[in-house]
């Protein structure tokens, strides 16, 4: 049944207005008219203070909307009750757990409240939810440990298997690869990319990186001061707006591998015989100390892989000068060319 209904609209904003109530009302952003389909992992992104959790916040209901409307699996969210709303929408949001000695498994367990009678005891189906739960996202072996005892990446996940016991079709995340190592990240995205295509959700999270969401999302939202721009990843490379919403006099966009880097100053060029992994990478290391590569270049480097070494030779006219690594060679050009 969930499969059948992959690809259908779960979530959508009609001209939607978001920001602040006070003694009079602050807009950080209108006229958002953004869709998100079941199956579909999609990545807010944007600069900060561009209003990210302020729509995230809006979408679960958790702020209301200054107008226009956010409209939750084919119902309004005015329209859907209180009691409703949790079997429908589950967050995750950035403050960190309040949680103190409490068992993992029973963190995920606080996902099965919707379906909880008044004194909140488990039946049998909401004991299979949460073991479920906590195998999807690779933390049963966990179920018993505190959850002051796990590590950060250990903590997300089992917040995420708690949005997923609450078995919505939609999960709203605010940053949740956050102060995360690299592995961790990737993890957590590639989790959340799984869930999406195993079990027919769609997650919807907002990220400061960049290179996963390129990586790993179905769908764009891009937040910039103009509004948000949607789309496939290499849609909005293509359309340009990805360069135009993060370039800036030191950082440009490769539009032909989804990357950012320095804009540097260039020294000089140089030519590079070579091919492969380590030819890359010796451009990667010149371009980074500022040097392009250039075919007619009368300074030349020349790469020699053996079985278990490579070697960098450099040809000046007559001068040749032999390095076995990477940080020596840029090192010496580097000082002779200073």
């Amino acid at each position: 049944e969930v499969l059948m209904s992959r690809g259908e609209t779960i979530a959508e904003t009609h001209d939607l207005e978001i920001g602040y109530r006070r003694k009079r009302s602050i807009t950080v952003m209108d006229h958002l008219s953004l869709k998100a389909r079941r199956g579909e992992l999609v990545a807010l992104i944007g600069r900060n203070g561009t209003g990210k959790s302020t729509l995230l916040r809006t979408l679960v209901g958790l702020q209301p909307a200054l107008a226009g409307e956010v409209i939750l699996d084919g119902t309004s969210l005015h329209e859907t009750g209180s009691a409703q709303l949790p079997r429908i929408v589950s967050f995750v949001s950035t403050e960190p757990l309040a949680l103190r000695n409490i068992k993992v498994r029973d963190v995920v367990a606080l996902g099965r409240f919707p379906y909880t009678n008044w004194i909140g005891t488990l039946t049998e189906a909401d004991r299979t939810a949460v073991t479920a739960a906590l195998e999807a996202t690779g933390i049963a072996r966990l179920e018993n440990r505190s959850i002051d005892n796990i590590s950060d990446g250990e903590k997300q996940r089992t917040l995420i298997a708690r949005s997923l016991a609450q078995d919505t079709g939609l999960l709203v995340m605010d940053e949740p690869t956050a102060f995360l190592d690299l592995p961790s990240r990737y993890g957590i995205v590639s989790l959340l990319r799984r869930l999406t295509r195993e079990k027919g959700k769609c997650v919807i999270y907002s990220t400061h990186d960049l290179e996963t969401a390129i990586n790993e999302a179905d769908r764009i939202w891009l937040m910039t001061e103009e509004g948000v721009c949607e789309g496939a990843p290499e849609d909005l490379i293509l359309n340009g707006s990805l360069a135009r919403a993060f370039e800036s006099p030191l950082l440009s966009f490769s539009i032909s591998d989804g990357t950012f880097s320095f804009v540097r100053d260039r020294q000089s060029t140089i030519a590079l015989e070579g091919r492969g992994k380590a030819a890359k990478l010796t451009a990667r290391a010149l371009a980074r100390c500022g040097y392009t590569t250039d075919t007619d270049a009368v300074r030349k480097v020349k790469l020699l892989e053996g079985s278990h070494k490579t070697e960098w030779i450099i040809t000046d006219g007559s001068r040749e000068e032999r390095y076995t690594s990477l940080y020596d060679l840029v090192a010496d050009l580097q000082r002779t060319d200073h």
